[in-house]
């Protein structure tokens, strides 16, 4: 820690932050601390983060910092002042992000590059002052508008910019003005050609806005939710990009596109105002979602050249009642008026090729299309079948189709028998998904990609088990791959033998197997799929050989039963929520290889002992907490970056301050009931839940912590005595909820923290 009194204001700096080869890697201010941070000399870098979150007020960065890190003060709410010295030279991207609360910027001389894609002092809508250094060659402010001299992009703005009108301006660049909530009306001056992506997105009081000729293209995003925009020119403009207009609430109602007019992007107007559109013959295509949920629109006017109406193009617009389809469209796309509910008397052209399964779905009245099929209970496009729509138990699909689409038999829980035929030669992952009666599975003879097999759906050309049911048994040989959804809900599947060979299980391959007890994993099993085992719930056991290797995100996620977990050495990766609240495990024995530890545990509150390998260098969010069960931690020697001294799990890092002396960082990340806290280990911050509901009776923090986390002792019922030492910055109520604490020694400044409590206090100083 670094502590210097500025000059002018005689306030008191301070600097808590880890630096490393000149890397300011991450600062986190002490409990009770001062908000005012004075960087150190030494540093000549802030690095990606590095104060996110923080709350500071009032920041110094000296002239030896050179580049100001992506995101450095990303979402520092508090920040009202940030000096920048000469000597700066590149401010990264998003270097400032949702700093609310900073009114004024200046740029000193030295600045030479800022990130015009994602400029740095976006989203700070509390800014209303911008200045550069008369100086500066590359850039300058006027009318609290900072400018790149070359190009003449407007780069940031704010509630109190008026834009030059000079001639000098020839672009508005990317999210100048993103979430200036503040701003009520801007005049784009003649002369600006471009108006980039979310140039205004999210100015929530943007009313008015003037548009000169001189402005043809709109980029993407560029006025979004702005809600209470009701008056813009726009003519003029040939090119909207995607979004452009989205979640404008307050447009004009009648929208005209002349012919001019050539692109209109994906959710170009989606979620807007509009209430009647007329396109001109320069749009050959409607794009994804361009007027989707326009609930006001009523008119649609296409013109004759129209080819394509892609997917969701129209969707939820509930009081479109009437809807030309040119004589010249060959496609519609998935939802394109999908819950169009007033929507009367369609009549597809002769000539259209395609109509999606659902796109007329929810219509108030029945659509005629132009596909032909014998069995209505068949939705039919070609040789596809899309959708099966009816009811019966036993189904044979027609022969002579041969691709059955995803989730064409979607959640039928009627169907208990399907019969597939020869000419099927392409089933798609999810095309059974969630028909979880479904106990019979027959592939005709001569069919040449696929065989049934024990009642399951086997592609022999692929070795890929592709759709299973609850009657099935896994063949024994021939599959290297259970394939996405497979037994998707087979909720009366109670268990299955994967086979040698078998390399990977698919996402979702057994999710919400609710009856699924049993499963035996082969050796060299390699890829548990995302979600595999999902809501499992009466899975007991996972018990895998050698040659694991990934375990993915929320694999056996609420497998809620399981109570035994074998991972073998050589498992590289168990990523996000893998085994979120599989509240039965009582041991967890991590494996040699295991290197990442991201959130895989989260809501595992039975645990009694858990081991680290030494190969672990990241638990960043392992989700682990504390429990009145956990009474072991241990951590495998050799392990560069964690250890488990006095039954706590400790992280330890090394830096050099900012007098160049190599110091290190120390924090506990869990503890447990038998846990006794090292006193001459230099601990320096007890982190977030690392000791909460625990059953601990006495807590003695060491001399040198500086910093609690509010919930480092959240709950711990039991605890009795408490020791406090004087380095601690703030206490606050971390102990608030530990109702039996009997006696606190600790500085008398904390005195008051326990009045509260009925215990007996005994200050050490």
């Amino acid at each position: 820690m670094a502590k210097k009194k500025s000059a002018e204001t005689s306030a008191e700096y301070e600097f808590y932050g880890a630096v490393e080869n000149g890397v300011l890697l991450r600062h986190r201010t002490a409990c009770g601390g001062s908000h005012n941070i004075a960087i150190p000399d030494n540093v000549t870098k802030l690095g990606f983060e590095c104060f996110e979150g923080e709350w500071c007020e009032s920041v110094i960065i000296p002239s030896s910092v050179k580049l100001v890190g992506e995101e450095a003060f990303n979402h520092c709410e508090n920040l009202r002042e940030v000096i920048l010295n000469e000597g700066i030279e590149e401010l990264g991207a998003w270097a400032f992000n949702a700093c609310y609360s900073l009114e004024s910027v200046h740029i000193p001389a030295s600045v030479v590059k800022i990130d015009k894609k994602k400029q740095p002092f976006n989203n700070c809508y509390g800014l209303r002052e911008i200045t550069v250094d008369e100086n500066n060659p590359v850039y300058y402010a006027e009318n609290n508008c900072l400018i790149e001299r070359k190009t003449g992009t407007v780069i940031t703005g704010c509630s109190t910019s008026v834009i030059p009108d000079n001639g000098s301006i020839k672009a508005i660049g990317e999210g100048a003005f993103c979430r200036q909530f503040r701003l009520k009306k801007i005049k784009i001056p003649h002369g600006v050609e471009r108006i980039e992506r979310l140039a205004f997105y999210f100015c929530g009081s943007l009313a008015e806005v003037e548009l000169p000729e001189t402005v043809t293209t709109l980029g993407s995003g560029a006025f979004e939710r702005c809600d209470k925009l009701a008056k813009i020119n726009i003519d003029h403009i040939t090119s909207f990009a995607d979004c452009v207009f989205s979640d404008c609430k307050k447009l004009p109602g009648e929208l005209v596109l002349s012919d001019d007019v050539k692109k209109l992007g994906a959710r170009a107007f989606a979620y807007s105002s509009v209430e009647s559109v007329t396109i001109g013959r320069g749009i050959t295509f409607i794009d994804d979602g361009v007027f989707r949920n326009c609930e006001s629109l009523k008119k649609v006017v296409l013109p004759e050249g129209l080819t394509k109406i892609e997917k969701n193009a129209f969707i939820c617009c509930e009081k479109l009642e009437s809807i030309n389809l040119p004589s010249t469209v060959k496609y519609i796309g998935k939802g394109a008026f999908y819950a169009c509910e007033k929507l009367k008397n369609i009549v597809l052209p002769p000539d259209v090729e395609f109509v999606a399964k659902d796109a007329f779905e929810e219509c108030a009245e029945i659509v005629r299309v132009s596909r032909k099929t014998s069995n209505p209970d068949f939705e039919i496009d070609g040789t596809d079948l899309c959708k099966y729509r009816g009811k019966a138990a036993a189904v044979v699909i027609p022969d002579g189709l041969t691709k059955i689409k995803a989730k064409a038999f979607r959640n039928k829980k009627t169907l208990k028998s399907v019969v597939i035929p020869a000419s099927v030669t392409n089933i798609a992952a999810s095309a059974f998904e969630g028909c979880e009666n479904l106990g019979s599975i027959t592939v005709a003879e001569g069919n040449p990609k696929y065989r049934s097999i024990n009642n399951c759906i086997v592609d022999f050309k692929n070795k890929t088990l592709v759709c299973g049911c609850n009657a099935s048994v896994l063949p024994e040989s021939g599959i290297n791959k259970i394939g996405p959804s497979a037994f998707y809900k087979c909720k009366t599947l109670e268990s299955a033998i994967i086979p040698p060979g078998v390399k990977k299980i698919g996402n979702k391959a057994f999710e919400g197997c609710t009856a699924l007890k049993t499963v035996t994993f082969p050796d060299g099993l390699e890829e548990v799929g995302s979600y595999a085992f999902n809501k499992c719930s009466s899975l007991q056991a996972a018990k895998f050989g050698p040659g694991l290797k990934l375990i993915d995100i929320l694999a056996f996620c609420e497998c809620r039963e399981l109570a035994e977990l074998v991972l073998p050495e050589g498992l590289e990766k168990i990523l996000s929520y893998a085994f979120e609240n599989c509240n039965k495990l009582e041991v967890l024995d991590l494996p040699e290889g295991l290197t990442d530890l991201d959130y895989p545990f989260k809501g595992c509150n039975s645990l009694r002992r858990i081991s680290f390998p030494s190969t672990v260098t990241s638990m960043y969010c392992s989700g682990l907490t504390s429990n009145p069960n956990l009474v072991e931690i241990t951590v495998a020697e050799g392990n560069p970056k964690y250890h488990s001294k006095g039954n706590c799990l400790i992280f330890s890092k090394s830096y050099v301050d900012e007098n160049n002396v190599t110091k290190n960082y120390v924090e506990i990340l869990l503890g447990c009931t038998t846990s006794v806290i090292p006193q001459d280990d230099g601990i320096t911050l007890i982190g977030d839940n690392a000791f909460s509901n625990c059953d601990i009776e006495t807590v003695v923090i060491p001399e040198g912590v500086i910093s609690l986390y509010s919930d480092s002792f959240r709950n711990c019922k039991k605890l009795k005595n408490l020791t406090i030492p004087s380095t601690l910055k703030n206490l606050s109520t971390q102990f608030s909820d530990c109702e039996n604490l009997e006696n606190v020694y600790a500085p008398k400044r904390y005195r008051d923290c326990f009045k509260n409590h009925k215990i007996k206090f005994t200050a050490t100083d």
